[in-house]
């Protein structure tokens, strides 16, 4: 019976590595809905296989490096993934001509791929840094891999909030971006309640009351889920910045 216990949370985390393997190659096939879906689903097999392991008590150094090794994929290749597929559609045109112009336009549509490079770097020092017991420095893999799946799917519906996602150019800078929130040393609040006093969850209950507004007014305005998702992830890296220079202010 033990061994089916701690076999739960490990079996959760593998649901999330096949969702990313998944999602790659949906992405690959340019059923970018579906490889958006398979990140989303992910993310979930991603928190339940924590939240079975609290539970459960069924912590292991196995599903540790498991999770780690799962999240690259599904957070770290796969949107990379999504995001080659879409600069390669937007450079498509610039492939003809002599070898040497076209090899040079190839190699660019590659460049998304520096999202699964510094993902690793990110879980790598997550998994060795001690800081990041009850908050993260940089941007964690999950939200950076739902900002991007949700901003490539909104601009497949033509959303006129990520038209700039249309422009190759955009789509270089938005890796770049991404890349360098993973590893950068801003530091960024996570939502682990120790309890459910507002002293000691204050920045976490101003948070989500926020995200709850900006989910409420944007359903009233009739924008989708994957909307809302973008948006708050946003707000999330905004508001952690701001908490940043505010308390070296003070």
């Amino acid at each position: 019976m033990k061994f089916i216990i701690r076999a739960i949370p490990n079996t959760i985390t593998l649901l999330n590595l096949l969702s990313g393997c998944i999602a790659i190659v949906f992405a690959l096939r340019g059923w970018t809905e579906f490889a958006v879906y398979c990140i989303f689903a992910a993310a979930v097999f991603d928190f339940c296989d924590g939240l079975s392991a609290r539970l459960l008590k069924a912590y292991s150094d196995l599903g540790k490096q498991l999770d780690s090794l799962s999240d690259l994929v599904s957070f770290g290749v796969a949107p990379a993934m999504l995001l080659h597929v879409k600069l390669q559609s937007l450079l498509g045109n610039k492939f003809t001509g002599s070898f040497d112009n076209g090899l040079a336009w190839e190699l660019l549509a590659f460049v998304p791929f520096i999202i699964a490079l510094f993902s690793a770097l990110r879980l790598a020092k997550f998994n060795i840094d001690t800081r990041q017991t009850v908050s993260f420095v940089g941007l964690p893999v999950p939200a950076n891999a739902l900002l991007i799946a949700s901003l490539i799917s909104l601009s497949v519906y033509g959303n006129c909030f990520v038209a700039f996602l249309d422009n190759w150019i955009a789509v270089i800078i938005l890796s770049v971006v991404m890349s360098f929130l993973l590893v950068c040393n801003l530091p960024m609040f996570a939502l682990k309640f120790v309890n459910l006093t507002w002293k000691a969850n204050k920045t976490r209950f101003i948070f989500l009351l926020i995200s709850l507004a900006i989910a409420v007014f944007s359903f009233i305005f009739g924008e989708n889920i994957m909307f809302v998702v973008a948006l708050i992830i946003a707000f999330y890296i905004l508001f952690s910045f701001l908490l940043f220079l505010f308390r070296r202010a003070v």
